[in-house]
């Protein structure tokens, strides 16, 4: 009992180190979230083993905090191995905890895209387009530069549901369901990126102002996005929960904004923290190619940009960004064209 009421408080004074470090050090948000211990009970045993698990969300995206255990003595491509596992298993992006790494280890897990971090020394998230060496200093990746998931909802939500122009942050945070703090953040990336200003109203309050609007923006903002989708699942529709917030999305949606025929099969998006939710209900129903539904695990919310019950247009199309069907480039591009009021 001794070992693991100290082995608790050890995690507990490094996620204190961690939010320290992303905090005070980067500037984004950090927010250690309750865990449920469920997530890693459902594991195999050989994944359990291998780490310690805490949740944490970072500039509004959860991630499964991984500190590798000393017991285990994983090489640098087992670690990477287990933690793709765990990542599928369930739902949630990794983020590898470590005390030291040389630089094999290292350049390793930059090669294969592997959220880590040294806490006061080095973090490097893709996703959020990051990577601090130990030297101090914020290096943008060689790759090209992409929008992160609450600055593209931000500007979706501009561009489709309501104008966010001269909006205060406070209100604008309150609409898209994020805190004043991850707000303030987007702006400045969105600012860095030449997208919009941040300015000072009478009453002290930070607005956004936008330096194109309508169809100018989108074309403007367009490459930098990506698709919403995490992750795809496929369950029969028999086992999904009753009254789960689900919207129609991929080869459903399409045929519903396009001319393109309807398929037998039936794609939703669900958001990823719901579906953290409900992961317990649905873990043992979930397949990788097996089942009449497919279900995507969304970035951001897919309610607050919804038509309806499906997925909004401008989404749909990131979700087939990268598709060489010509049929479809065609459709989405009418879509795009025609039937958006810009």
């Amino acid at each position: 009992m001794r070992d693991f009421l100290k082995e608790v408080i050890m995690q507990k004074e490094g996620n204190c180190m961690l939010n320290e470090y992303v905090s005070k050090t980067i500037g984004l948000t950090f927010i250690e979230k309750n865990f449920d211990g469920d997530l890693a009970k459902r594991l195999p045993q050989y994944l359990k083993g291998a780490f310690d698990f805490s949740l944490v969300e970072i500039d509004g995206q959860e991630f499964l905090l991984l500190i590798p255990s000393a017991e285990a003595d994983l090489s640098t491509s087992q670690t990477i191995k287990f933690t793709n596992q765990i990542s599928k298993q369930t739902g949630l992006q990794t983020l590898i905890k470590f005390n030291t790494i040389d630089n094999i280890q290292r350049r390793t897990l930059i090669c294969n895209r592997e959220n880590f971090v040294v806490p006061h020394k080095q973090i490097y998230i893709p996703s959020l387009r990051m990577y601090l060496n130990e030297g101090g200093s914020i290096q943008q990746f060689a790759v090209k530069e992409h929008l992160s998931p609450s600055a593209q909802l931000l500007l979706l939500y501009h561009l489709q549901k309501s104008s966010l122009e001269g909006l205060p942050f406070k209100d604008v945070a309150k609409a898209l369901n994020y805190s004043r703090k991850t707000i303030s953040i987007v702006a400045f990336e969105l600012q860095k990126l030449s997208v919009c200003e941040i300015k000072h109203t009478n009453q002290r309050s930070k607005v956004l102002s936008f330096n194109k609007t309508g169809r100018a923006l989108w074309d403007d903002v367009q490459q930098l996005m990506t698709t919403p989708i995490i992750k795809v699942w496929y369950v029969e529709n028999k086992h999904i929960p009753a009254n789960l917030p689900l919207y129609a999305s991929y080869d459903t949606a399409l045929p519903h904004y396009t001319f393109i025929a309807e398929d037998l099969s039936s794609s939703f998006a669900i958001d990823k923290n719901v579906f953290s939710e409900q992961l317990d209900k649905l873990q043992s129903f979930l397949h990788h190619n097996e089942g009449n539904v497919r279900m995507e695990i969304w970035k951001y919310n897919p309610a607050l940009l919804a038509d309806g019950q499906f997925v909004d247009r401008l989404s749909l199309a990131l979700c087939f960004k990268d598709t060489d069907d010509e049929r479809i480039i065609k459709e989405i591009t009418e879509m795009i064209n025609n039937k958006i009021l810009w």
